[in-house]
């Protein structure tokens, strides 16, 4: 008998941790009351509460399959276990949790308000908007119904829309978490920054510390071109969290923008000792590296950065540059290619990736991808540059002269496409002309490439 109130002191000093947010304090009374009697259902759905907190939302899942092992019926139990399958991306199951609630009780609201973001997510959008209007039978007036629907609005570039819903939150419930972000956010995707930091200094009133809004703030700032009021904001976010490894890599980005390397440097020495595979951090560092001449240090870290960025686009396509950059050709090659699997119709990939070929004395395959890099971009200055230098490599002075003749009419002031063609009426190897390719950078020293 002893145990089983020992076990009801730990559940009620488990509540007690969980309103003060001490919540792994929490979820270690909880277990310890579980391990004494196993038998409360309500003991496991509150783990799952405090998992959820700790954002372990498969532990979370789990506990609250427990909890209905003991309770197959209650509703509020199997909503929050399909809730947390949708964060993991387990839509599949978490729509027969829904479905399930539906047969036990089909006016219970939540299970339709939460089916919108399984539906947002899935990208059916059409059954999205079904489940706010049957929500709305139930509930007319649910403020989580029109975020969550604003949600599916924002994701199909209805932004409109989706600040319309946002705003019907906020009208029920003023205090409605993230609306005024998600608000902002879309201000943002519209073009109209001012409104956008409007809106996101309303969520902060509600919330100062709100870290994640602090860094939206900060980026939309440096977007403004108000690089101090950024890093105020990025400064705010580390006094709350000193292991934000965001705000570490934003404050290397800054330093970046004001020519600051050292700067840079350390804050992505510390975004990396706060998480090695955090995205970016590796790809900035090999280029500081590179830019110091420290070409092993530098591929170290492009390395590293290429075991870990997935097949993120905008990743692989700097990756590719700096391995040109490097000389370090056939890696440039295989990164470059990947990324034209995935971006088929982007003319910078095609580009790129015909460099990386001529590099390696491939000229029919990178004039077949330079060609294509036109076909998708007819006035590209860098192709037609480098188609002309790889046809004069060939020997084939008259077209060598067409691509560069182009590139002159779009680039007549360019220096590098002048001498290349002063240098047209010559025979030879560009390699005596001393000529160079020349990647496609974020920002080109080439016309309008």
């Amino acid at each position: 008998m002893n145990e089983w109130i020992d076990a009801e002191s730990r559940a009620e000093r488990a509540q007690d941790l969980y309103e003060a947010g001490r919540w792994a304090e929490a979820a270690a009374e909880l277990r310890a009351a579980i391990d004494m009697n196993p038998y409360n259902p309500s003991w496991h759905f509150n783990l799952g509460l405090t998992l959820e907190a700790l954002e372990e939302y498969t532990r979370a899942c789990q506990a609250y399959a427990a909890a209905l092992k003991l309770d197959p019926n209650d509703l509020e139990t199997r909503n929050c276990l399909g809730v947390n399958l949708t964060r993991l991306g387990k839509y599949a199951e978490a729509m027969e949790q829904f479905h399930r609630i539906d047969r036990i009780n089909p006016r219970y609201e939540p299970a339709y308000c939460n089916r919108i973001i399984t539906y947002t997510e899935i990208g059916q959008h059409d059954q999205a908007e079904l489940m706010f209007y049957l929500a709305r039978q139930i509930t007319d007036e649910c403020p989580l119904c029109f975020y969550n629907i604003g949600n599916s609005f924002y994701v199909r570039r209805q932004y409109d829309r989706a600040i319309h819903c946002w705003r019907e939150a906020l009208r029920v419930d003023p205090g409605h978490p993230q609306a005024n972000a998600r608000i902002a956010d879309a201000y943002w995707a519209k073009g109209d920054l001012a409104q956008a930091r409007r809106h996101y200094e309303l969520e902060l009133q509600l919330d100062e510390k709100d870290v994640d809004t602090l860094l939206d703030l900060g980026e939309l700032l440096m977007e403004m071109g108000e690089p101090r009021a950024a890093e105020e904001k990025f400064r705010r976010v580390l006094e709350e969290a000193p292991d934000n490894a965001a705000a570490h890599f934003l404050l290397g980005e800054l330093a970046l923008e004001q020519e600051d390397a050292v700067s840079a440097a350390e804050q992505f020495r510390l975004v990396l000792r706060i998480d090695p595979k955090y995205p970016g951090a590796n790809a900035r560092l090999g280029r500081l590296l590179l830019r110091q001449r420290d070409g092993k240090g530098a591929v170290k870290h492009m390395l590293a950065e290429l075991k870990n960025c997935g097949d993120d686009p905008e990743t692989l396509q700097e990756l590719g540059q700096l391995f040109i950059e490097s000389r370090h050709t056939h890696v440039a090659n295989y990164v470059l290619r990947r990324l034209v699997k995935l971006l088929p119709d982007d003319p910078c990939a095609h580009h790129n990736l015909a460099v990386s070929f001529f590099m390696l004395d491939r000229l029919e395959e990178g004039i077949r991808h330079c060609r294509k890099a036109l076909k998708l971009k007819p006035e590209y200055t860098l192709a037609l540059y480098n188609l002309a230098l790889a046809h004069l490599h060939k020997g084939q002075i008259p077209r060598a002269r067409r691509y560069a003749a182009k590139a002159l009419t779009i680039a007549p002031d360019d220096e590098h496409v002048r001498r290349l063609s002063r240098h047209l009426g010559m025979m030879g190897f560009w390699t005596r002309l001393r000529l160079r390719l020349i990647p496609h950078r974020r920002s080109s020293s080439i016309g309008n490439a």
